[in-house]
């Protein structure tokens, strides 16, 4: 484990943390946990086609937020992100297959309630949740349980 400081942003220093990472390994994990919520969507992109040019870097873990968890945390906690100069930017429509054109497919996805039950570490309203999911339909069900999550990706 190497916890290293770049700005993700910026190509060159993109590419060289990733060069220097990939070196002398064959398969490397890398980990953006709380990171792509604040890039934007061409950002994020570049992002994944640059780690898939580097052969070493085999699966990815990422949290990922959908529209809808995206718009009740800018209702939440949006003024405050805002206000610090870091909005949330990152929630693709199409979840985990945004990541598909870039080399990248979703091998796991943890669901940020799901592990909250498994874990004792519900929601505020988990009572609401699970009232709410006892009475929808098995596509509402999936929605709500892919509203955020993590992922574990792998190059394709």
């Amino acid at each position: 484990l190497e916890r290293v400081a770049a700005d993700l942003t910026d190509p060159g220093a993109r590419r060289d943390l990733f060069a220097r990472a990939a070196q002398g390994s064959s398969r490397v994990l890398v980990v953006t946990e709380g990171l792509l919520a604040y890039l934007a969507p061409e950002q994020v992109s570049a992002l994944a086609d640059d780690l898939h040019a580097a052969d070493a870097m085999r699966l990815w873990l990422v949290d990922l937020a959908s529209p809808r968890l995206k718009k009740m945390l800018d209702r939440r906690v949006g003024k405050h992100v805002g206000a610090a100069n870091a909005p949330f930017r990152f929630a693709p429509a199409e979840g985990t297959k945004f990541f598909e054109p870039h080399g990248w497919r979703e091998r796991e996805f943890r669901s940020t309630i799901e592990e909250g039950f498994r874990l004792d570490r519900k929601p505020k309203m988990a009572w609401l949740i699970t009232l709410i999911a006892r009475f929808s339909s098995p596509a509402r069900k999936e929605e709500m349980r892919r509203m955020g999550g993590t992922v574990l990706l792998e190059r394709t």
